[in-house]
């Protein structure tokens, strides 16, 4: 039952006027999903939701996939899992981020299965009086997560005298999968990979799901010994391979549709003269008279400050060049070549056209980062329409 104070916030909701949104687009998280599912019929698709679904919101694009049916929802911990069953999403949920030992204890595995990384976690899980279904993760390379390779048959005894333990998957994580010159170190590690498969049948163990790829390795890896795909970067549009890879080229990856549109609000327009500066530092000098726009989003809202005098957002179809430092809840943008710009029209700051030059994609090249970056630090405090 909602507090007072809840139904107060629902109501003022619904009336006040929102300065920032998102847009996310159903038809184009399930074009992506059903695109990456017909290049792997083999496999099931797993969508990788954690870190706020890589910025676009948690709920809301687990809300748009619950109906597909996966066979998980991947999240990085209890707490995202948690969230996705206390708003309803049926889909079981995979952890994949590391859980502290002692806290297993106090967690409910009803609807969750929890990615294992060593030893002291399969003994902590071992111990409860629950049945868990776990996925044991390897290190074959990346050394990052994982129990090391060369302790793969210990951990397995493990969880195999474990009673209440259940090894529902086997994986890794492939550290070199978009390397546009050579796949050598990704054959290595599934050469390693196999082998872990080939230990846990030799104990008598059989996972049902045997999983490499995240989206790279969706690109590049085709093997009928592994059946599930943890697709992440490629459910919300982009693909982790270089456009001039000849995989990128080969399965038309640029046919990926960007999931998210975020847009601002233009709340302030000025006159700039010839000599005046702009923001923190005065890092922008107009060297003309100038129309200068205010929009009420910076840094803490998604807009990298390295876009600062760099960057472009759009005024209806212009692009409008981002003047001085970024703020942390403000940016200034060149309106000069708007005809007539309106106060109150929306602005476009991150589009889903990545032809654009405030594409996720354009953005972080100018950056010098990657689109997961770009996408991970819009705010989860603005809201998300799903469309």
């Amino acid at each position: 039952m909602p507090t007072k104070l809840e139904r107060f916030r629902r109501k003022l909701s619904r009336k006040l006027k929102v300065l920032n949104t998102i847009t996310l687009s159903k038809k184009a998280i399930r074009f992506n999903y059903r695109y990456f599912a017909k290049l792997h019929p083999q496999s099931k698709i797993c969508p990788v939701l954690k870190s706020n679904a890589y910025g676009h919101g948690l709920v809301e694009i687990a809300k748009m996939l619950d109906s597909l049916k996966p066979p998980y929802l991947v999240v990085d911990s209890f707490y995202e899992a948690f969230e996705l069953q206390k708003e309803g999403i049926k889909t079981p949920c995979l952890i994949i981020g590391y859980t502290h030992p002692e806290n297993y204890r106090y967690m409910k595995f009803k609807n969750v299965a929890v990615t294992v990384l060593d030893m002291e976690s399969i003994a902590a899980l071992s111990k409860l009086r629950r049945s868990i279904k776990i996925h044991l993760k390897v290190d074959t390379g990346m050394h990052r997560q994982g129990v090391p390779f060369e302790q793969v048959d210990t951990a397995l005894e493990m969880i195999k005298k474990a009673k209440n333990l259940t090894l529902e998957g086997l994986c890794t994580h492939l550290a070199d999968a978009d390397n546009l010159k050579s796949d050598q170190f990704t054959q290595g590690q599934v050469k390693k990979f196999k082998k872990v498969l080939k230990i846990a049948e030799n104990l008598g163990l059989k996972p049902r799901w045997k999983h490499i790829s995240a989206t790279a390795g969706a690109g590049k890896i085709f093997l009928k010994d592994f059946n599930m795909i943890r697709l992440g970067l490629g459910l919300y549009g982009e693909s982790s391979l270089d456009a001039t890879d000849k995989k990128y080229k080969k399965f038309k990856f640029d046919k990926l549709k960007p999931v998210m549109t975020f847009k601002s609000t233009l709340i302030d327009i000025k006159d700039l003269k010839k000599g005046e500066c702009v923001s923190y530092g005065c890092t922008f000098t107009a060297s003309k008279n100038m129309k200068i726009g205010l929009i009420p989003a910076g840094y803490h809202e998604g807009i990298d400050r390295m876009l600062s005098n760099k960057g472009y957002v759009y005024y209806k179809n212009t692009a409008c060049r981002i003047l001085g430092r970024v703020c942390m809840n403000l940016t200034v943008i060149d309106l000069s070549s708007v005809k007539n710009p309106q106060k109150w029209h929306e602005v476009t700051v991150i589009s889903n056209d990545r032809k654009k030059k405030n594409s996720a994609r354009f953005i972080a090249d100018t950056c010098k980062t990657i689109p997961y970056v770009i996408w991970a630090h819009v705010a989860p405090t603005i809201r998300r329409i799903i469309k």
